[in-house]
């Protein structure tokens, strides 16, 4: 089975840094990893006497796919990185949705991942998953080493796509908002121009009822005349 090798902060025992850690593990990359067919590896579940820092370098010079957790911009992660860009092999780029990138490598493409967000999990399992199955990998060259093809390209492609989405789906979202305040605003005009018109039509059928009055009585204009005329002067 091809291998994937994880760079991820893991913390000390009982910290926020490990228990995040261990739930992207758990409940992304290896279920991720698992349904492509590949063995999802973190060097700290490796039962190895080996040196751990020649044990991390030789998983990232040969395993066929690194997924890199950017998260809290840790410096062994952030140097695993570079190890792994410097050979040219597939990483994918992972980071903590709200988290921002240091400006110096700013221009690597990392999907965001909310793991308090249900939605959110689904989402980046969809994303890894199809960014895996557009990775080529061909036969082992003479080097015992994998080659790889258009990986800078996917690698670049995909997380940009999908970061467009993500911004229309917000614009969308705005959209709504905005639509949605505006039909209020108009249902709210509306409704006073409506209050206003029935204000106006009920004096309207008063004048009509009085001058219905008048015309069928001519004698009590004389009286309306004097009432008005009274009360006009107090």
């Amino acid at each position: 089975m091809r291998k994937c090798f994880v760079v991820s902060p893991i913390g000390e025992e009982g910290s926020e840094t490990r228990k995040r850690a261990d739930q992207l593990f758990k409940y992304v990359i290896n279920p991720v990893c698992e349904q492509c067919e590949f063995n999802a590896i973190r060097v700290d579940k490796i039962n190895n006497s080996d040196a751990i820092t020649q044990t991390i370098l030789d998983h990232l010079r040969t395993d066929e796919l690194v997924i890199a957790d950017m998260t809290e911009h840790n410096p062994n992660a952030f140097f695993e990185i570079g190890y792994r860009s410097a050979l040219g092999k597939p990483m994918i780029h992972l980071k903590k949705s709200g988290e921002t990138i240091p400006f110096d490598v700013a221009n690597i493409r990392a999907f965001d991942y909310d793991l308090s967000d249900l939605d959110s999990v689904e989402k980046i399992k969809s994303r890894l998953i199809q960014t895996i199955e557009n990775i080529s990998f061909e036969i082992p060259g003479d080097d015992n080493t994998e080659s790889f093809v258009d990986t800078e390209s996917t690698n670049n492609i995909l997380p940009l796509l999908y970061d467009i989405s993500d911004k229309i789906d917000g614009l969308e979202s705005k959209i709504k908002s905005v639509n949605s305040e505006t039909i209020d605003s108009i249902m709210k005009a509306t409704s006073k121009l409506s209050a206003s018109s029935h204000a106006e039509s009920t004096d309207d059928m008063i004048k009509r009822m009085v001058m219905e009055q008048i015309l069928n009585n001519p004698s009590s204009a004389d009286a309306l005349m004097r009432l008005a005329d009274k009360y006009g002067k107090k």
